[in-house]
């Protein structure tokens, strides 16, 4: 299929989100027996087939399939509690769509692992297919339309096998509910009657989408984890919309709701540092995470305490996980500005932070770090009631130093980096400002005494993991690349899919002038044609490049471009040295002999005429013999000079060897014409070897042949007939020209 035309994979991800979401809302607000009910979950059966099709589709193309599994069981164990919240009225203890889709993975791996022999394959599909049974939230049904869409080698075949298990869903479906009618073996679902299922056939609509799947990726729209992210984070935002609806929402459930979403994301951020590709900076932000969870783990327990003592404890959890976060993010800060900080250090900020948790374990007997410490429970959430000790104040100008390093690190690095460095510094200084502005909101009343400090943990674990994951963070390949790509010869332009600068080496912006990230390219003519190869080849600044373009892919899917420009100029000039040697005279730097005649034959294949000419000097031997070789060499060169002065276009020259010489002049010529061009080289032949004090050394003798005149138009009739011709001017009298005549010559030869 055209790639211009069609569904790309994100927009069928789109598709597939937002019947999702409309299918999730009619359950959640609409009555599943009314009319609109039935419409919307018909909409929503759209999701569930484009998922299973391109779970079929990523095992086919993905390039590390072990990753991918370890992906999907995440994301399902991260989604297990939004969607038990949103749906545990109707789903129970059975779980969400991802943990469908990854046992339809899971048993692809199976059925395709070639050292699983066949008895162990038949015993595992049939363990995945009871794990589907049992805690799926579609019973089989994905597992079956995955192997339908992998194992149809047709999109036909693909759509029979579907359609086939669609209908087999239906049927054991109301066989299910007529037996459980009869037995009552399923008590709680004794209302259901198999009409309400024929809504499973939309499942069918979605055929039509997939068959206009065009194989590319399309536009990367919140990037690859977006759908996994969005699932859970879809679930959070419409349980709390219902409980809003329906009334069943407090203060306090808010509050509470809200740090524990940002718990969430830190624990999604943690799995995603921990699934990303190994580098120096990755323990660092898994520590910072971890320092992060820890912190919000504390404040949650913090809000749902109502004793001095618990919160006593929960201020123990929290300044914990803040003493870690900022350790850790001191190591990270240093070790990406190239600032390594000596071992004792990083031992210093241990001993002085656990001297503060020992401060603050004691401080109900001793007071040091709280004064005094207590709840207040009259307002719609519990506030801990604070008055501050000493050892409080050095402990919040010690973070708050550790803050203003890592901050002028930050700047310093900024200054001195290249452009990915500087991105990475961007986000880091961000999730810094993230750290402390719920801090500073509290402390200036606009929080109305509230603490939110989870926010700024969540906003912050989402900046390092966006420097981490999306900028290569001290991946040692990454930084490698970048050196060896910015010290290379080679100029490199990187783009996405829709032309826009991801990457360019100090090279090409020499080449092409500044290319800022993110700018598009499509007006500039000169590279666009590059990337479509129409061109291949430039001259730019005197230099010569020669262009390569390759497709880049991940996963299976084009994710942009990459232009390669190659520095070719010497390589150029060397086989044109090369070429010229091979095609030149050495001496004169005229077309040497087989030049010569490739020239004119190429000429006279292509239907065109001209006249052939020989050129010899006379009493060339003498001239050496008398005045050397030394001045032999110059008289040649001085006729080299007035024949290559003609324009190529005008008359093909070269030098046969010696001192005899060759000529053909292009085009139908008439005698008068001939006799012209032969007579002004006669004379400014003469002319020169006078200048040089030279005069009468030598003269020429020329004989010419116009192709017109003779029945054979071939190089070597003509070159033998002008060697004829030249001997008559030798033997009439030298120091002229003779052009063929036809009658001339018969009567020679009748004589």
């Amino acid at each position: 299929m055209d790639a211009s035309k069609g569904l790309s994979r994100d927009r069928l991800k789109i598709i597939a989100i937002i019947a999702m979401v409309i299918d999730h809302f009619a359950w959640g607000f609409v009555d599943f027996h009314t009319p609109l009910g039935q419409v919307l979950h018909i909409i929503g059966r759209l999701t569930l087939p484009i998922m299973c099709f391109f779970i079929a589709e990523g095992f086919r193309k993905t390039s590390d399939l072990k990753r991918y599994i370890h992906r999907m069981i995440g994301f399902s164990v991260v989604s297990a509690l939004p969607f038990w919240y949103f749906f545990k009225e109707q789903y129970g203890y059975r779980q969400n769509v991802i943990f469908d889709l990854t046992l339809g993975l899971i048993m692809l791996a199976v059925l395709e692992h070639k050292e699983i022999k066949k008895p162990a394959k038949v015993v595992l599909a049939a363990v995945i297919f009871a794990l589907s049974i049992v805690l799926g939230g579609w019973p089989i049904t994905p597992i079956l339309f995955i192997l339908s869409f992998y194992y149809g080698q047709t999109f036909a075949r693909k759509a029979m096998w579907f359609i086939i298990s669609d209908v087999a869903t239906i049927a054991s479906l109301a066989v299910f509910i007529y037996l459980n009618g009869i037995y009552h073996f399923m008590p709680g679902i004794d209302s259901w009657v198999w009409q309400d299922k024929l809504y499973f056939l939309g499942f069918i609509l979605a055929l039509p989408l997939l068959k206009k799947y065009n194989g590319i990726r399309g536009r990367n729209v919140g990037g690859r984890f977006f759908f996994y992210v969005f699932y859970p984070a879809h679930f959070i935002l419409l349980t709390m919309l219902r409980y809003f609806a329906f009334g069943n929402v407090s203060p306090y459930k808010v509050y509470l709701g809200v740090h524990i979403i940002c718990f969430i994301i830190v624990l999604v951020i943690m799995f995603l540092t921990a699934m990303a590709r190994n580098s120096k900076g990755q323990s660092s932000v898994l520590i910072i995470t971890f320092g992060g969870m820890i912190y919000v783990a504390g404040f949650i327990l913090e809000v749902m305490a109502n004793t001095v003592e618990g919160v006593h404890f929960a201020c123990i959890v929290q300044y914990f996980g803040e003493y870690t976060f900022f350790i850790a993010f001191m190591y990270f800060v240093s070790i990406l500005c190239n600032k390594r900080a000596p071992l004792f250090v990083y031992v210093f900020l241990t001993v002085v932070s656990l001297v503060f948790l020992h401060s603050l374990m004691h401080t109900l007997e001793t007071g040091n770090f709280y004064r005094e410490l207590g709840v207040d429970l009259t307002g719609a959430v519990s506030r801990t009631v604070i008055v501050y000790g000493p050892m409080f104040y050095i402990s919040m100008g010690f973070l708050i130093s550790m803050s203003i390093v890592a901050a002028v690190f930050c700047v310093i690095g900024y200054y001195s980096g290249n452009d990915v460095e500087k991105t990475r510094l961007m986000y880091v200084f961000t999730a810094l400002v993230f750290a402390w502005t719920p801090y500073f909101l509290t402390r200036v009343g606009l929080t109305g005494g509230y603490e939110i400090p989870a926010l700024g943990v969540a906003g912050g674990g989402v900046c390092m993991y966006l420097c981490l994951m999306r900028h290569g963070f001290l991946d040692s390949v990454t930084l490698a690349s970048i050196n060896a790509l910015d010290h290379g010869r080679e100029g490199i332009l990187v783009v996405d899919n829709f032309y826009k600068v991801q990457y360019r080496n100090s090279r090409m912006t020499e080449i092409f002038g500044e290319l800022p990230i993110g700018s598009s390219v499509r007006d500039n003519a000169t590279i666009m044609a590059l990337f479509d190869g129409k061109i291949k080849k430039d001259e730019i600044d005197h230099r010569i490049y020669d262009f390569a373009c390759d497709s880049l892919f991940e996963g299976g899917f084009e994710r942009g471009f990459m232009l390669w420009a190659i520095d070719s100029t010497d390589h150029y000039v060397a086989m044109e040295k090369i070429r010229e040697v091979a095609t030149r005279d050495p001496l004169t730097g005229l077309y040497n002999r087989n030049q010569f005649q490739n020239k004119v034959e190429e000429h006279l294949k292509s239907g065109h005429r001209g006249t052939m000419v020989m050129i010899d000097m006379d009493n060339f031997k003498r001239v050496n013999d008398e005045n050397g070789h030394q001045t032999g060499d110059a008289v040649l060169n001085t006729l080299a000079g007035i024949l290559m002065a003609m324009p190529d276009s005008v008359m093909i020259c070269g030098r046969i060897g010696g001192d005899e010489f060759c000529g053909f002049i292009r085009g139908w010529e008439t005698d008068e014409r001939v006799g012209s061009i032969l007579s002004d080289i006669m004379r400014d032949f003469a002319r020169a070897l006078d200048k040089q004090g030279r005069a009468g050394i030598t003269s020429l003798s020329i004989g010419a042949v116009p192709a017109s005149k003779v029945e054979n138009h071939d190089f070597k009739t003509l070159y033998a007939m002008a060697d004829r011709v030249l001997y008559e001017a030798k033997t009439s009298g030298k120091g002229k020209y003779v052009i063929y005549d036809p009658a001339r010559s018969a009567s020679q030869e009748s004589k």
